[in-house]
């Protein structure tokens, strides 16, 4: 290992605001990107694993390379009581790389994906009047659509789940609450 690791990252984005003052806005935006990194960076060593794998150095796609991203966030007030908001996000699925029984790299490094990454969060909010004070009261969804999305695979040539993603984000519900007077 030697200290002449480099990276390199670059992006085209293109960025759409729709919207009228507060009560109404669109966004969305587009990024196409790309992020290169030498994949033995001392950073990666410093985490919860005790035996880190090290293999050969390799100039390859990082681990935060997602070369597609398109991002659409909106908000609408149709009454001055009501609020709804959204998100939408789908990216390309992130790179990993493939181990042997002895955790050894195979092939290229970082040249498999994860899945596409596609997730819808939506929610509303009504405004409400309990004496002086006018509570906000809504909920919440994160990933309405409940898609798969996720963060583990089995990269183990060895294992009989070779392959398999694993701990998915899953639907969540959130009352919200917000006070004002």
């Amino acid at each position: 290992m030697s200290s002449t690791g480099h990276s390199r990252y670059r992006q085209q984005e293109v960025t759409i605001h729709l919207g009228r003052e507060t009560r109404d806005a669109i966004n969305a935006s587009y990024v196409h990107s790309s992020a290169q990194e030498s994949l033995n960076a001392l950073l990666n060593f410093f985490d919860v694993i005790l035996q880190p794998v090290i293999g050969e150095n390799a100039y390859a796609p990082a681990m935060a390379d997602a070369p597609n991203r398109f991002l659409l966030r909106g908000r609408a007030m149709p009454t001055a009581s009501w609020l709804l908001i959204g998100t939408v996000d789908w990216r390309s699925g992130l790179p990993y790389s493939v181990v042997n029984d002895n955790l050894e790299f195979v092939g290229s490094r970082n040249v498999l994906r994860f899945p596409t990454y596609f997730r819808v969060d939506g929610g509303f909010e009504r405004r409400l009047s309990v004496a002086r004070i006018h509570p906000w009261v809504g909920l919440r969804v994160s990933n309405a659509l409940n898609s798969f999305l996720p963060s583990d695979v089995q990269a183990n040539l060895g294992s009989p789940a070779f392959g398999s993603f694993y701990n998915s984000v899953y639907r969540e519900y959130r009352i919200r609450i917000r006070i004002e007077k």
